[in-house]
């Protein structure tokens, strides 16, 4: 029998039947590929989310049958491939994905609403992931469906499975609300329980896109898609390149903190519609679903994108320049915290995200950093670079416009070496240096001395300088360098990480060890962090501590609080250079 022809589509039919179970049935139909055989492929991970999930660990009953009806033999050959005896022929495959993780990562199914990724749910034909894909939802009576996909009458269309996988669908009796920036719709798809104003929230979206769009000069899309979840707690955000996936406490809207954290996130991840998404590295696309895809850019496609939150917003006026620096201030001082933010390289960090970064050692804390934490500081100070080279002309925003001009719009993948020589070519001058010392080695950031030429005034304080209340104030001197788990009364007291070098570490305290008395007196994970603080720097105490099933006893002697506090504020008299460094950076 022939082959199909090249442009004859994979038709999923997706079947939301039994909530109960939290099963998605999927029904692929597969032409004629002229081939013995068909190796269909379950993905085992999901781009812009580098970990290995193994999605096939949730794929049950697959199986295949020919256009009469009759069972085909499907072999599983490895962990997330099966072989099916098609003889060439057209073919019927049937199989049910277990859908219960309710993140933006993977798949959820119950009886209230349905979300999946692409990669979480859709099979994909090894040597067809160029074949355009078509997908037909079967929801209860009275759910909508809501994809970034091309809609033709009851059938979403995909280009490729690229697309497809790149296309979350949600399903259910969500709100929608639409808006139009620079002719082009968004929608914002809200599900679940919540206390925001979804006024407020379009509102927020239409500000975000409108200085974002602004700063490219237009949208690569003709439409996008914002799948809010309202769920107990915060789960963070996943971009694609018409839509995302934002998981936000729907409770958190108590406050205008929520709305901020709200604008951070959906600006964050509409900003990866650009970073990432079209300007990418190249090894990003088109894709390997069988493994990982690894890049030295994260603190790039990660990290900037972090930064470019606070730009963004303030060209959208969702913040003021000051509550910005408060910001920065309070997010400075949890990073000096970290001890291992100078260990590793922040391109080794990107290039390691897929065994550290999402498997965290007990250690990672000592060793690494996140790099989108780091990543953002990093490109803080190559704004400062930037502004300071051209005389505030030109920032970071310029880097982004010249590399979407450059790869981006023309779909080239990129370099580290072209972030570097895109960054010089704006300062005017090499920063090799910068990059070598900062990207690909481990100096510490001087971000104080950058903001002080760059008309902030930089505070540095003791953590009890500011405390009014005298006992307080003095029992913020004592460091120990114990991190506890959290936990609640009666609960043990379980060491989460110590510092190298600190006190506790001297005392050979480490991780997991259960502490239950201090000099004698018993503590628990509600108060143990409260009794070392009674002791001053010098105290020697007598430390009881579990190890597995075995008592132990130790002297710990507590040092001084090494911790400091920051306050960034706008220098109300700048000189004039440091003036305009600050007015291209915050725009006063």
């Amino acid at each position: 029998m022939a082959a199909a022809r090249a442009d004859a589509p994979l038709r999923y039919r997706v079947t939301l039947d039994d909530p109960t179970a939290h099963e998605i049935g999927v029904e692929l139909e597969l032409p004629a590929l002229g081939a013995e055989h068909a190796e269909l492929v379950m993905p085992v991970w999901a781009p812009g989310s580098y970990l290995v999930r193994d999605f096939a660990r949730h794929v049950h009953g697959l199986e295949a049958r020919d256009p009469a009806g009759r069972r085909l033999p499907v072999e599983r050959v490895e962990k997330h491939r099966w072989r099916v005896r098609t003889r060439g022929r057209a073919a019927r495959v049937r199989y049910r994905v277990f859908a219960f993780e309710e993140s933006v990562r993977t798949s959820f199914f119950d009886d209230a609403h349905a979300f999946w990724n692409g990669t979480s749910v859709f099979l994909y034909v090894d040597g067809a992931l160029d074949r355009p894909c078509e997908v037909e939802v079967r929801a209860p009576r009275g759910w909508r469906v809501s994809s970034a996909l091309a809609r033709r009458g009851t059938r979403f269309r995909a280009a490729d499975y690229d697309e497809l996988a790149d296309s979350p669908f949600e399903a259910g009796t969500h709100a929608l609300h639409a808006f139009t920036v620079r002719g082009t719709r968004f929608e914002l798809a809200l599900a679940g329980a919540h206390n925001a104003d979804p006024a407020r929230l379009v509102r927020i979206l239409e500000a975000v896109a409108r200085a974002e769009g602004a700063l490219f000069g237009g949208f690569p899309f003709d439409r996008y898609l914002f799948i809010v979840h309202a769920l107990p707690r915060d789960g963070g955000g996943l971009e694609h390149r018409a839509s995302c996936a934002l998981n936000v406490a729907g409770l958190g809207f108590d406050s205008e903190a929520g709305y901020r954290r709200f604008a951070e996130l959906a600006a964050h991840e509409l900003f990866h519609a650009w970073n990432v998404k079209r300007i990418r590295d190249r090894r990003l696309g088109p894709f390997d679903y069988t493994r990982e895809n690894y890049t030295r850019l994260l603190w790039f496609h990660e990290g900037f994108t972090s930064f470019m939150e606070g730009p963004i917003l303030l060209r959208a006026r969702l913040l003021e320049p000051g509550a910005h620096l408060t910001d920065l201030a309070r997010a400075w001082e949890r990073y000096l915290a970290k001890p291992g933010r100078n260990r590793t390289p922040l391109s080794e960090l990107s290039f390691e995200a897929w065994i550290k970064q999402y498997k965290p050692a007990e250690n990672f804390t000592n060793t690494a950093i996140s790099y989108y934490e780091k990543g953002a500081w990093v490109g803080l100070a190559l704004e400062l670079e930037l502004r300071a080279a051209s005389g505030g002309r030109r920032g970071v925003a310029d880097l982004f416009r010249r590399l979407w001009r450059d790869f981006g719009r023309r779909d080239v993948g990129l370099e580290p070496e072209d972030v570097e020589e895109a960054a010089s070519a704006l300062a005017g001058r090499s920063l090799r240096g910068f990059f070598r010392r900062y990207v690909h080695g481990v100096a510490e950031l001087p971000i104080p001395r950058l903001l002080g030429r760059s008309g902030v005034r930089v505070r540095r304080r003791a953590p009890w300088d500011e405390e009014r209340d005298a006992t307080r104030a003095r029992r913020l001197r004592g460091w120990t360098g114990l991190v506890f788990a959290p936990g609640e009364r009666g609960r043990p007291a379980t060491v989460r990480n110590v510092i190298p070098g600190s006190p506790a570490w001297q005392a050979g305290l480490t991780w997991n060890d259960e502490l239950v008395a201090v000099d004698g007196a018993r503590v628990d994970a509600a108060d143990a962090a409260a009794r070392f603080q009674d002791a001053p720097p010098g105290r020697r105490l007598t430390v009881t501590y579990f190890r597995g099933e075995r008592l132990r006893e130790t002297t710990l002697v507590v040092g001084r609080n090494p911790e400091r506090r920051f306050v960034f504020e706008l220098d109300p008299r700048p000189d004039a250079r440091a003036a305009a460094i600050r007015r291209g950076w915050l725009g006063c």
